[in-house]
């Protein structure tokens, strides 16, 4: 078989807290279970990996003066062409997105955070035609930032077992949107680590804790992106990513396997608009994605949890053709520096 490869690459303490981890590999093991299953459905176009900065706000208000980093992996394998909700079999074209996000989480006060979230996105497609050979692309790069203002509406002092917080911001234009291919036609607007566009993203974030059983707790994460425009897609286009919405509900149970552990899962659905180019409707995007998100958080230490969860599409409704995620993997590392003696950590 021929193949044909085409890569496009961009233009080129604090103090130690416990001495030693017990038990390491058995609670690692047990995250590690819970993974083996399907799993994240992302889409922006057709063939799109989509980029889960708004999935990974995954941090709620930092404590008061407290510094925490939230550092995540995503897996996004895109093996499944749908035709609205209908499943085509057919294995000539795949795509697999690589997200690496650091999530940078501080406490202005006890009331106010602020977060910053940088990407970093690989993006890999692959086209076999009839006639054998093997079209392979990849580009990789800086993805969009965000920036949010965080802001916890519960007192915690008053409701010391609800926690209720809200945040707004830009997602900046930071990713490359001209990667070409070899013959220098600009790639798709969903292959390219950027927008190209000025978002605003809103974000709400609610936990109940001690829900009928003490260890029990019920969680609900929305959020909101209204995409701006991209105006020099192709040097002469304007795109518009859809407005995108997402709402996840689910539940924490916390267990001691020798060690603190959390059990988690959530049912996630997200909307997306189709998108548009020059004002009319670009096709092949845009839809509705509902999934289940089950999950571990190891807790080594009250300054170190690692977080390890999966992602199973469950029901899909999109707008035309598209290439959509057979299953989705996510690892994070939460880290936390106080500043204060007393913190509370929330991943």
């Amino acid at each position: 078989m021929k193949t044909a490869r085409q890569t496009v690459y961009p233009n080129k303490n604090a103090r130690k807290h416990y001495r030693s981890f017990f038990h390491t590999w058995k609670a690692l093991l047990i995250g590690l279970f819970m993974l083996v299953s399907p799993v994240y459905l992302f889409s922006q176009a057709c063939c799109s990996g989509g980029v889960p900065l708004g999935g990974s706000l995954g941090l709620g208000t930092a404590e008061n003066k407290s510094l925490q980093f939230l550092l995540t992996y995503d897996y996004n394998l895109l093996n499944d062409l749908m035709d609205g909700s209908e499943f085509l079999i057919d294995d000539t074209r795949s795509r697999t997105t690589h997200s690496a996000m650091a999530e940078i989480n501080y406490g202005l006060s006890s009331r106010f955070s602020l977060t910053a979230v940088v990407p970093f996105i690989r993006q890999e497609r692959s086209i076999r035609s009839f006639g054998g050979t093997n079209d392979f692309t990849a580009t990789q790069g800086m993805g969009d930032a965000v920036l949010l203002v965080k802001y916890r509406i519960l007192n915690p002092a008053k409701r010391p077992n609800s926690e209720w917080v809200v945040g707004a911001g830009p997602k900046f234009s930071t990713g490359r949107t001209d990667y070409v291919n070899n013959d220098g036609f600009t790639l798709a607007a969903d292959m390219q680590p950027g927008s190209g566009s000025l978002d605003g993203i809103f974000w709400s974030y609610f936990q109940k804790r001690q829900v009928i059983s003490p260890n029990l707790s019920l969680m609900a994460v929305t959020t909101y992106r209204y995409s701006g425009e991209n105006k020099s897609y192709n040097n002469t286009q304007v795109y518009r990513f859809g407005n995108e919405f997402q709402f996840n509900v689910g539940w924490n149970y916390s267990l001691f396997i020798s060690r603190p552990v959390d059990v988690f899962a959530y049912v996630r659905y997200r909307r997306q608009a189709e998108d548009l180019i020059d004002g009319n409707i670009f096709p092949g995007s845009g839809g509705q994605w509902i999934s289940i998100i089950p999950g571990i958080n190891i807790n080594f230490n009250p300054w170190l949890s690692v977080r390890l969860s999966g992602d199973a599409p469950i029901y899909r409704k999109l707008q035309g053709t598209q290439l959509t995620t057979s299953y989705r993997l996510t690892a994070a590392i939460l880290y936390t520096i106080p500043f204060k003696e007393k913190i509370l950590i929330t991943l």
